[in-house]
């Protein structure tokens, strides 16, 4: 049940009710920031980049708080942005969090569409496509999943062949952690210039593409 909801309703979701969300979400964010973390934004108005029009934005996937930090830059709000969400869970409290029903609530809540695995690629991208279509920003993780090593994971090539499928734009963006030491820990976010897609372009080419545009970042 959680999954049909989840691949469907971000279609209908409302503009307004994501503004709400992203609103009441930033003193929260903000909050919790400067007690954990100290957050840099390099080129932080890349952002601003693509307020007002469809883009798909892909990332580096280090922590849970990937989403939430982001939530600080000032152009966050100008955007309508749905992150693309799984269904199954490597570590047992996420699958605890995911059968109670707490996750699903939070996906709704933030306007999140799921990726079901063995319903096939073009399936899974019905939903993305149709936010595209509508205006508004379709946030992927390529790499699939968390990760803590430093080294980007081979993208997956999903977000790639959303682009190559839409001909939409796609803004990388890297996570670094720069300082580990003491009790906040240092995260750099750079945003990253805006890469234009041609529609039917080959989603391998994109793949190589974005994946190296993120791993330069990371190792600027």
């Amino acid at each position: 049940m959680y999954k049909a909801l989840l691949v469907y309703v971000p279609i209908c979701y409302s503009i307004a009710m994501n503004r709400i969300s992203q609103y009441l979400c930033f003193p929260i964010v903000w909050f919790f920031s400067k007690l954990f973390f100290t957050v840099e934004f390099r080129n932080p108005d890349g952002m601003a980049t693509i307020v007002g029009k469809p883009a798909i934005i892909i990332a580096n996937h280090i922590s849970f708080y990937d989403s939430f930090l982001l939530r600080l830059n000032r152009h966050w709000t100008s955007l309508d942005v749905h992150f693309m969400g799984v269904t199954r869970f490597n570590a047992l409290h996420m699958r605890i969090l995911w059968y109670t029903g707490i996750i699903p609530v939070i996906f709704y809540f933030f306007g999140v569409f799921v990726v079901i695995p063995g319903r096939g690629l073009d399936k899974n991208l019905e939903a993305p496509q149709k936010l595209l279509a509508k205006g508004k920003h379709v946030f992927i993780f390529p790499e699939g999943s968390m990760n803590i090593t430093g080294n980007l994971k081979p993208f997956k090539v999903g977000a790639a062949t959303l682009a190559s499928k839409t001909g939409m734009p796609v803004l990388p963006i890297s996570y670094k952690v720069i300082r580990e030491s003491g009790q906040r820990k240092k995260i750099l976010i750079t945003m990253g210039e805006v890469m234009n897609v041609i529609q039917g372009t080959n989603p391998e080419e994109v793949n190589r593409t974005m994946e190296a545009k993120v791993k330069e970042m990371l190792a600027a």
